[in-house]
């Protein structure tokens, strides 16, 4: 073997001109080097569309008698034509799979040998009626070149192509399924031998030979071979075992050289039970599941500049207590799936075609394609689990092709479950979401499916995104700060069901686009990969609005500020966890996602491989067997006011059935302020069944008269258990604290409710009314409500900006007067903005333009300054989703055009945006005339006399002359 790898030249070819000028027999002048494996936009960034490789080599020797010479591509992407000294030798479609050409009668073996290879790495521009819409593409993957090493072979003319094993975990027996290429024009005679043994040792179990006729052409032949006392592959004891095959010939004039190959192999069964639950060698798991993608910093899926990288995801994986990997819309790199092997870590696979592949005449030969080559080439390994076919795809074409593809599959491997459409956004229940191991048919097991199921709601352009109503695998994306009602139906999914697979969910944090910059300059990279390119245009974009607002003094740095977001989305995972494991119906959670990509923040950890914050405590105690689910809500709450408490011990068949005594407190500065005591019950499960993965131990309610401050909800098992999750910090607000005020306020599209919670607070209200400006009139504090702009209204408009020129104070309470633009929110399942603007003349548009943002899985991070707006109030840095609640609402400003004074602001840093970076004000002030207008984007209205914060935030607004701040 010869490698091939290193400095090659690439040249584009924008006009697609290189065949017909014969580009293949000379490289071109305006050729640069390039690195091979690599990708053109390490280069070009922006660059899709023909490009051509050279390469010029010297064989290391003259091939032998009856020998071939074949060069093997690791993978291209997309499609590759290849010539050697201007030969056509031959071509490949695919984007992340290996091919072999033979090249023996163009390889000149005294010579120089001059290799070029074109590549169509197409955009949604047809070439050669080729578009990324309609190719294998994953998420719209438009990285191209020769991605993975590139090696010359000389190899017998009668060899071993593919060795195919399949472990026997009842009996230790290992069926063996030997492909041998004949490529001497006629039959050959000879013998193939396979031995098979523990791989660490290299000891010898089991050997066999048997006498063959290679037939011209393929032929396969079948070997026995059986493991005495096998021991089986598991997470904790991952064994493996050895299978080699050789292939020899009798002597004499048309001996062939002896050709082996070595595969290795595990003995597991890996399914989904009658139940409902995953199984491994017949016990139950909880499947601990975590999505990814090859994103590496020379782009994807390129290793050479951080050649550990696609390692250390798996092993910090495993460390981290996930016990599969899923590799979405993208097969893992062969390396992973080694090492897999090794440590003991499940791999749920997808091929580029199982994600946004539009129909097109060549959709059912590229899927199939796709499919096949990444099964063939990763089937033997035991880390590899599941097969996906699908992600987040509606009911169409791609869908039917999925769903009637089962049996085609079990033809290429019997021996592995098969997972349909991750999300089922085909809202098809009647069709199962399962196929175990030898099963040929789609399996009802989760959700409601079944030959009988109801009709189901697809609403996937609602809040939660991604979610299908009832789905047995389903995707679970609402917004956030999240509403009580999504995270009690976390609680409740398939309480009156089979079992649901929560195949995604999470929350991310803002990307560090500036410590991923700085690693990108410190490792002495090119500043010229895409990647690269869209960190530093986002670290530019967030200093420049970051000093625009006036946010100098909030942080030492604004990455404080995104280092900050990071160690919150660490313990909002813990409260996701809280929320999954104690739902028993859960049968396994994959959670978006390993890492951050390079355009947002969703990672557990980062971009180059960075633990984030705390996150390894949380995936700790997250994942742990035995945990405490614990729920206080609201999580921000008023003394004297009944609030819910909830204890949920999580059990993944580690405690026996029985009684295990637990206290529960709740304490804080004062000391301890409540106590229950009582017994966690582990009833015993009925025949032939196995227990519940969570039982509720308390459910009530509970008031405490208590000073402000932060408290904590904690539980202990007295014996029998040591489970992690144990503690729940939460807020408490004694409102006797809050001010109080006097004095008139003048109130327009602000509603009973909330004229009642001012004048308990000292304040009277009257419905604002235009009066004729008088110099001797003292000016009127205005409170601004719920009112949309409207034609009718453009009088009372008029009037309002007279009073308030001439020294008026008017109150903001609300986004929607500013409403110029009406904002369809982002649909979170697109990941792109919708365009969908519909203007709205507005006497103010010259103040203020308010719009909508969606904040979900990638989401930005409202920061308040250290203000008099503020006092009580938890501010000066992140408004801490866990004392604000929903109160942060969705919505912020554009810079006005006249200055202003900027309280709070917003900053969306790895968001699905243009740029990939966003900001706008939230709270300010604003001078207009004699007057000043304090303009608000909070949900105080929404929540005003519920929640402490908006409460106390609005009574600061009115507790001093906001024209004197």
């Amino acid at each position: 073997m010869q490698t091939l790898n290193g400095n090659w030249q690439l040249a584009l070819d924008p006009d697609n001109a290189g065949r017909a000028g014969k580009w293949f027999d000379a490289v071109r002048p305006d050729a640069r080097p390039a690195p091979v494996p690599g990708i053109v936009q390490q280069l070009f960034p922006d660059y899709c569309g023909v490009t051509w490789y050279w390469h010029a080599f010297h064989v290391d020797r003259k091939a032998e008698r009856n020998q071939r010479w074949r060069l093997r591509f690791g993978a291209v992407n997309y499609f590759a034509e290849v010539w050697l000294n201007g030969v056509a030798v031959g071509s490949h479609e695919g984007g992340e799979t290996p091919f072999e050409l033979d090249v023996t009668r163009a390889l000149r073996n005294e010579a120089e040998n001059l290799l070029a290879v074109r590549v169509v790495n197409p955009s949604n521009t047809p070439i050669d009626g080729m578009q990324l819409c309609e190719i294998p593409n994953g998420n719209g993957r438009c990285d191209g070149g020769i991605i993975l090493p590139v090696e010359l072979l000389c190899v017998p003319a009668v060899r071993i192509d593919d060795v195919f094993v399949q472990p026997n975990v009842a009996t230790g027996g290992i069926d063996v399924t030997v492909n041998v290429v004949n490529e001497t024009g006629s039959a050959f005679n000879g013998n193939i031998s396979g031995v098979a043994g523990p791989a660490m040792s290299g000891d010898i179990a089991d050997a066999v030979e048997i006498k063959a006729v290679f037939a011209k052409g393929e032929s396969a032949h079948r070997l026995a071979l059986t493991i005495r006392q096998h021991r089986l592959w598991s997470l904790d004891d991952p064994q493996l075992y050895s299978v080699r095959v050789g292939l020899a010939s009798p002597g004499g004039r048309r001996a062939m050289p002896r050709h082996e190959k070595s595969v290795r192999c595990g003995f597991r069964d890996f399914r989904v039970g009658a139940d409902g639950y995953f199984r491994l060698n017949g016990k139950r798991i909880f499947l601990r599941s975590v999505h990814t993608g090859p994103y590496f910093p020379p782009g994807s899926p390129v290793t050479t500049a951080t050649p550990a990288f696609s390692r250390r995801d798996m092993i910090l994986a495993k460390a981290c207590g996930f016990n599969v990997v899923r590799f979405i819309a993208g097969a893992a790199l062969p390396e992973q799936l080694d090492l897999c092997d090794e440590i003991g870590l499940m791999i749920y696979e997808e091929s580029l075609a199982s994600w946004q592949l539009a129909d097109s005449p060549d959709m059912l030969r590229r899927y199939d394609q796709a499919q096949r080559e990444m099964i063939l080439r990763d089937r033997n390994h035991p880390c590899v689990t599941i097969w996906g076919l699908l992600n987040e795809t509606n009911a169409g074409p791609l869908y039917d092709a999925a769903k009637a593809y089962l049996p085609t599959l079990r033809t290429i491997d019997d021996t592995r479950l098969v997972l349909l459409s991750s999300g089922r956004w085909d809202a098809d229940p009647k069709i199962g979401s399962v196929a175990n191991p030898g099963s040929r048919e789609w399996e009802p097991v989760w959700g409601v499916e079944g030959p009988d199921a109801p009709a189901v709601d697809n609403h996937l352009g609602r809040d939660p995104g991604g979610y299908i109503d009832r789905a047995g695998d389903a995707h679970f994306y609402p917004q956030f700060p999240m509403a009580e009602r999504y995270r009690r139906q976390l609680r409740t999914f398939g309480q009156d069901g089979k079992p649901v697979f929560l195949s995604e969910y999470g929350i991310g944090s803002m990307s560090n686009a500036v410590r991923e910059l700085r690693h990108f300059e410190q490792a002495g990279m090119s500043p010229e990969p895409a990647y690269a390119v869209r960190y530093r245009k986002m670290e530019q974009s967030l200093l420049a609005d970051w000093k625009r607002f006036g946010m100098e003094g909030v942080c030492p740095f604004p990455e404080d500020m995104l280092r900050d977001s990071q160690r919150l989305q660490s313990r909002q995972r813990l409260l996701g966890f809280d929320l999954i494991r104690s739902n028993p119906k859960f049968c396994g959670f994959s959670l978006t996602s390993m890492l951050d990509s390079p355009t947002g923040g969703e990672g557990t950890w980062s971009f180059w491989r960075e633990l984030k914050p705390g996150i390894a405590d949380a995936l700790s105690d997250g994942w742990a067997p035995v945990r405490w689910c614990l729920s206080v809500e609201p999580s921000h709450v008023y003394a004297s006011r009944k609030f819910k408490l909830e204890a949920v011990l999580a059990n993944e068949d580690v405690l026996p059935p029985g009684e295990y005594p637990v206290t529960l407190r709740i304490t804080g500065k004062p000391g301890i302020v409540w106590e229950k005591r009582g017994t966690a019950r582990i009833p015993a499960p009925a025949d032939g069944q196995e227990g519940l993965l969570a039982v509720r131990v308390y459910s009530g309610t509970a008031t405490l008269q208590v000073p402000t401050g932060e408290y904590e909800f904690a539980a202990s098992m007295e014996r029998g258990g040591a489970p992690t999750g144990d503690r729940l910090a939460f807020k408490v607000t004694d409102a006797a604290t809050f001010p109080r005020g006097r004095g008139k306020l003048f109130t327009w599209g602000v509603d009973e409710n909330a004229c009642a919670f001012l004048a308990a607070h000292g304040y009277t209200c009257e419905p604002y009314a235009p009066r004729k400006p008088k110099k001797s009139a003292k000016p009127r504090t205005i409170l601004l409500g719920d009112v949309a702009p409207a034609p009718e209204h453009t009088a009372i408009w008029d009037a309002l900006r007279q009073e308030l020129e001439s020294g008026a104070q008017v109150i903001a309470l609300s986004p929607e007067p500013f409403r110029t633009d009406l904002v369809k929110p982002i649909n979170p399942l697109a990941k792109a903005v919708d365009p969908a603007l519909v203007p709205e003349q507005h006497p103010w548009h010259d103040l203020l333009q308010a719009r909508t943002i969606h904040d979900w899985l990638y989401h930005r991070e409202c920061v308040g300054k250290r203000h008099p707006l503020f006092a009580g109030l938890q501010s000066g840095g992140i408004l801490d989703w866990e004392y604000w609640g929903e109160v942060v609402g969705h919505a912020w400003f554009a810079m006005p055009r006249n200055s202003c004074e900027v309280v709070a602001a917003g900053f969306a840093v790895g968001y699905c945006c243009p740029g990939n970076c966003d900001s706008g004000l939230l709270v300010g002030r604003q001078r207009v005339g004699q007057g000043m207008l304090l303009f608000n984007s909070l949900a105080i209205l929404d929540h005003l006399g519920r929640h402490p914060a908006t409460d106390r935030l609005l009574l600061n607004m009115l507790a001093s002359d906001v024209r004197k701040w």
